[in-house]
Formats: structure tokens, sequence, C-alpha cells
């Protein structure tokens, strides 16, 4: 399925929607699915009614009239939009409806009878009766998280449910009226505050994952009976012992972090393990993990006090994270030959090297453990994504061999030379940021990039820039830019704060290319013509205070330099002379402040 992203820009009338846009865009998404995002002049939708589409998302369309008949659309999702009432969108082959942020007639959803799976999200609904007035026959899977609700009777019409979310609802009153719902098999109950005790009578033998997670009242008995049970999370449930749990031996995932739980040893009834959450803990000994036969993730995060060396028999692990325990010694992970998924960050590791033996990982982080040669990674070929922010490293020619890397995070390090990078064409997303002086020329192979932060890196120029028109997310903030000119062509969310910044948006005004998005007061007429004919992007203009003497001083020979320069390509701005005499007077002033201070 191709989903193509694109933002309808022009208030033209209706007839040249359908004429113009369809025959634009039907080829490319016939049999796929459309995005209609930050949209403030899209009226209605009738053009679409011509689209074999199968998903349908309105995002944050302020001004749209629900006029649509399209009996090829299965998914219809609605997101902060400007939409009010489905009362004229006619999608009698819809089964998936998702509404969130937004205030709609819950009554009008009757009309798609074919509706298997229903989200109804962060509304602050506290009433769901209009839901119990509803016939949907074939639904199955009900998301009503981040609510107000209180009463859940309504829901209990449901009786085909088989996957409720009832997630950060925390005036919920009582769980009684879930008794009804004689097929449900995953339960979401997390992060909302319950004070009462779960009735779980008629639902012994149906549930399969339940999630009580953030509730600090739990009473771990009530679940005892839930034999069925494969996926329990309990985290952070105000709970010091799961003895009480020795008869869910049907357990495959069990999350118990965030808790005072010292002892462990009824996991050894649970030989059908796979997926073992303990981080947070009061934990010290884990040999008897050794014995889970079929365990093959575990995170034992922020748990310094555990001896961690019998890990080192447990050769069937695939993840491990062990962030935030005081490590200084691996030397107990070179036999997990097996290991696909390594989180390290935040310790004090010593001895990097064990890890040249895991050329499994495909992905790794050791961000924050005080490293400064990464050679041992010229073995770790088959990593996709890896991250080692805030360490001491300078030097990252030894990456060259990992060329199937989709994610890099080497931000907050002492990097220059990034010309390493032109062996990665897999490359979508990197992050630079706060490795000041960094030589970003290479970057300009990097056209496949959809994400790219550079943001503190002391960067004057960046025509480097210019051929990376894939780019989604770019991030330049907080460096000394004040010629964007290479950057014009981007058609991208772009972060510029912390630049060149004025305080007076009299002076200019700049619109981001593609959505001509409008980020200062209200424009003139005049500035309205200039920005369409600079091809310009926003400067975020701001403030100038933060502006320190090595930034002031370059600034304003920068400024004098490049006056012809940008005269000749606003032919039409006649009032840069102006805009550099506000500048020279803010200077002036700060100079004032500085002295008087």
């Amino acid at each position: 399925m191709n989903l193509v992203n694109f933002v309808l820009e022009q208030n033209t009338e209706d007839a040249e929607y359908n004429q113009t846009m369809t025959q634009k865009y039907k080829d490319k998404i016939q049999n796929g699915a459309l995005l209609i995002k930050n949209n403030r002049k899209l009226i209605n939708l009738k053009f679409l009614q011509d689209f074999q589409i199968h998903r349908l998302e309105l995002i944050e369309c302020t001004n749209i009239v629900a006029q649509l008949k399209n009996n090829s659309i299965k998914e219809l999702i609605i997101r902060i939009c400007g939409l009010k009432d489905i009362e004229n969108i006619e999608l009698e082959n819809l089964e998936i409806l998702e509404i969130s942020n937004q205030a709609l007639k819950i009554q009008n959803i009757q009309k798609f009878n074919k509706l298997q799976h229903l989200n109804i999200t962060y509304t602050n609904c506290t009433d769901i009766t209009d839901i119990s007035n509803l016939y949907l026959p074939q639904l199955r899977i009900l998301n009503l998280r981040d609510n107000k609700l209180k009463d859940l009777t309504p829901i209990s019409k449901f009786v085909n449910l088989e996957e409720l979310n009832l997630s950060h609802n925390q005036d919920i009153q009582n769980t009684y009226p879930l008794q009804f719902l004689k097929k449900l098999t995953k339960l979401n109950l997390s992060h909302c505050q319950l004070y009462f005790v779960i009735q779980f009578e008629q639902l012994t033998n149906l549930l399969v994952e339940l999630d009580v997670s953030e509730n600090f009242n739990v009473d771990l008995s009530s679940f005892k009976h839930l034999v069925n049970l494969k996926k329990l999370n309990i985290s952070r449930t105000n709970t010091d012992s799961i003895n009480v749990l020795q008869p869910l031996n049907n357990l495959e995932t069990l999350d118990i972090s965030k808790n005072d739980i010292v002892d462990i040893n009824i996991l050894k009834y649970f030989g059908n393990l796979t997926n073992l959450n303990i981080s947070d803990t009061d934990v010290k000994n884990i040999e008897l993990l050794t014995h889970l036969a079929h365990l093959k993730e575990i995170d034992l995060s922020n748990n310094p006090k555990i001896d961690f060396q019998p890990l080192q028999n447990m050769v069937q692990l695939q993840k491990l994270s062990m962030c935030s325990n005081k490590l200084s010694n691996i030397s107990f992970l070179s036999g997990l030959i097996n290991l696909k998924h390594l989180n390290l960050s935040s310790n004090n590791i010593l001895d990097i090297t064990p890890l040249q033996y895991q050329i499994s990982l495909t992905y790794l982080n050791i961000s924050s453990c005080k490293i400064i040669d990464i050679s041992f990674m010229r073995t770790l070929v088959n990593l996709e994504v890896l991250s080692m922010r805030l360490n001491k490293i300078s030097n990252i020619q030894h990456l060259q061999n990992i060329v199937l890397l989709t994610y890099l995070d080497i931000s907050y390090n002492s990097i220059k030379d990034i010309s390493v990078l032109n062996q990665f064409k897999s490359l979508k997303k990197l992050h630079l940021n706060r490795n000041e002086g960094v030589d970003i020329t290479p970057l300009q192979y990097q056209t496949q990039l959809i994400e790219l932060t550079l943001d503190e890196c002391d960067l004057y120029e960046i025509s480097a820039l210019r051929p990376l028109i894939n780019l989604e997310y770019l991030d330049i903030a907080s460096n000394y830019i004040i010629y964007f000119y290479p950057i014009c062509n981007l058609e991208t969310q772009i972060n510029f704060e912390g630049n060149l910044t004025v305080e007076s948006s009299d002076l200019f005004t700049f619109y981001d290319v593609k959505n001509k998005s409008q980020y200062t007061d209200q424009p003139t007429e005049q500035q309205m013509q200039l920005a369409e004919k600079m091809k310009m992007v926003d400067l975020n203009m701001s403030s100038v205070r933060d502006i320190n003497s090595k930034r002031k001083n370059y600034l304003l020979s920068k400024l004098t330099a490049t006056t012809a320069v940008i005269q000749q390509s606003l032919k039409l701005y006649n009032m840069f002379s102006s805009f550099y005499e506000k500048v020279a007077q803010l200077f002036a002033q700060l100079d004032a402040q500085e002295d008087q201070q």
C-alpha cells in the first residue's frame, strides 16, 4: 500500500478540485492511502469521490465540511480537525474509524454498520451514553483511552468486543459492566488510578492480555484465576510481592517494573516466559532466570545492585536492556552471540571491547557511557540503529563497515569529520547536535535522509544541505546562520530558533515554501508578494537578547559583506537598509545594557 502525503493549499472551487486534483493524484494512490494534513483552506472532500483509496487521514484540517461518498474507503482517521459532524460522510464499507482530539456527534457513527474497530480518544468525554444507542454488531475493538469516563455500563452492550482500551480514564467508578463482555481477550486499564478491587469473575477463561500498570491500589489476588493470561503488565502498582501470581503459568510476557519487589523466585514456575521486565525494582539475584529456556527479552535497567554474571549463560537472549546500572565491566556479554538488541546507555563502562563479539546486533545504544574509542565497532556490520550520544568520541572512521545503518545518533560528542557517512546509503535519520565545528560538507551526498538535526554545531553556512530534497524534518537551531537561501527549496519542517533574530516583525515576513505557514504577525500584501518572490523560508524572528559577543561580531561583519548579494536576490526589497539600521540599533542597545551591567 502506497502512502501519498500531500497538502492541498489553493482555495479553489469544487470543480477545479475534481478536475485537477483527481487527475494529478488518482493514479498515484490507487488502492493506497491518502493523508491530508495541516490544511487550512480545504473546504470539502467532494474531489475524493473518484479516488480508489483504502485509508483516508484528516489531520489538522480546520475548515473541512464533510461531503464525501466513497465505497472503497475502509479506514478513516480524524485528528485535531475542524470537522464537526460526519452526517454527510457516506462510507458504507468503513471498518476502522479513529476520532482523536475531536468533538463529533457520536450518534452519527450508527450508519457505519460494518465498523469493526472504533477509536474515540483524547476527547475529554465524560458520558458515553450515546454509545449505548449505537448498533455496531461487528465491533471487535474499542479504544476509549484518555477521556474522563465514569460509568462503563454503555460498553456492556457490545458483546462481541475482543479488545478494549480504557487507559488514562481516571474517574472510572467500577468495572462490573465488563463482566458482560463474553468474548473479551485484551483489556487495558492502565493509568486509571483505580481504588477498588477489579472484578474478573466472568472473564476467568477469556482474558489473554491484561494491563493494569500505573494503578496504585491493585489487588493482585484478583488475577490469580486468570489462568489463560499470556501477557500481564503490573508496572508501578505499589506491589512488593508477586507470589500470588503462581497459578498464571501460561504467561509469556510479564512486566513487574517500578515496584518494590525483591524476591522473584516465583518466576521459576513460568517456563513459557519469553519477555520479562524487572527494571527499577529491588531485585538483586537473577540466577533463577538461567532456567527459563524460552526467555528472549529482558529489561534489567535501573537495578545497580544486581549481580549480572548469570547472564553469561543465557545464550538464547535476543534483546537486553541494562541502562543506568553503574556498569563498568561488561565481560559477561561476550558469550551472548544471539543478541540483536542491546541498550547499555548511562553506564560507566571502562572496557567496551567485549561488544566486538556481538556481530548479530541490529540495535545498539551506548549513549552516556563516557566512551572515547569505538574501534570495537568494526565487526558490528549488521547494525541498523546506533546511538552514541553524550560521549567523548572524536573519530568515527571505524563505522565505515556498518553500511546497513538507517538511524545514527552521535550528538554531543567532539566530531569534526563525518566523511565516513558517505558509505551509508540506507541512512534515514541522522542526529549531529552539539558537535561544535563539524564539517557538514559530506552531507550533500546523503540525499536519502528524511530527518537531520544540527542544532548547536557552530554552523555559519549550510549550502551542503541544498540537495537533501527528501528531508521531512530539519533542525538547525542555535547556530550562526544568517543566509538561508540554500535550503529554500526544501519542502520540510524546519527549526531555525536561535539564529539571526530581530524583534520587529515589520521588517521581514518569511513563509515556508510548501505550506506558506505564517510565523509572524499578519503580513501586508506587499510582504506577501515579496515572500512569494523570495522563495524563502521562516527565519523565526524573535529576539536578539541571547546573541553573545562572538555571534554579534560575526553577524555584523557578515551583514556588511552580504549586503550586495541580498539586494541582488531581493530586487523588490527596498527595506533592506532599514533592516540593517534596525539590527545596528539593537546591537547598540545590547552594548549599552552590557556597559550598565
